[in-house]
């Protein structure tokens, strides 16, 4: 069993976009994924990450071990639960974590938005990856401002104590700025950390399977 946070830099990164894709990639090896998108804001009917990420990965489990907190308000998960009185237990998370990372070989859990995103009162996305012992892959948009928020997100990770196996920078627009052909060595010299692949951006619908990125990951998951 190998397990990994998939966190982002900044919310719309492409967190999702890059998780079905290796649930896609470790499928196509035989590779029984599990998934997991514990709290997703913004829902004003079904939890659409979590259906991409169950339908990426095949996984059978119910819709409520998948996405256990579904909330309306498009808002931090902490000020989201609290404006609609259901407060985030934790615990409860955690515990599913455990208990669906027992029953795949590889379970990819999503948050929502980066590391210091607060889940409930001030305990946050990377206290919750630091409390279950999940190593992190980081997600950022392949454009200006990327190095800085990888950077920042490289160092919040290190500070929580949490292994980082590397980033993958997205596209989450076909537009592109001069800085996307720079970014990641950019990142990778700053940081230290491997660029798992660059992600270019697909029209809507089309099924995200970007050979470099979910070759790469492979390597590290499992």
């Amino acid at each position: 069993m190998s397990a990994l946070f998939i966190t982002g830099t900044d919310t719309g990164v492409g967190k999702t976009f890059v998780a079905c894709a290796l649930a896609r990639g470790l499928r196509a090896r035989g590779v029984r994924v599990g998934v997991m998108k514990p709290i997703e804001t913004g829902v004003t009917g079904a939890p659409e990450d979590a259906l991409r990420l169950r339908a990426a990965a095949a996984d059978p489990a119910p819709l409520g071990d998948i996405c256990p907190y579904r909330l309306r308000a498009p808002l931090a998960p902490a000020v989201a639960a609290e404006l609609e009185g259901e407060p985030i237990d934790v615990d409860r998370i955690a515990t599913l974590i455990a208990q669906r990372a027992g029953s795949a070989e590889v379970l990819l859990v999503e948050g929502a938005g980066g590391l210091l995103v607060p889940i409930r009162g001030r305990t946050t996305w990377a206290d919750l990856a630091a409390r279950v012992s999940l190593p992190v892959l980081i997600v950022g948009a392949n454009r200006l401002g990327t190095i800085n928020h990888c950077a920042l997100t490289a160092r919040v990770a290190a500070a929580a104590g949490l292994a980082v196996r590397g980033f993958v920078l997205s596209e989450p627009s076909a537009a592109r700025d001069e800085s996307a052909t720079t970014n990641a060595e950019a990142i990778s010299a700053l940081t230290g950390l491997r660029c798992l692949g660059v992600m270019a951006h697909a029209p809507a619908g089309d099924p995200p399977a970007p050979p470099r990125a979910v070759e790469a990951a492979l390597g590290v998951v499992h």
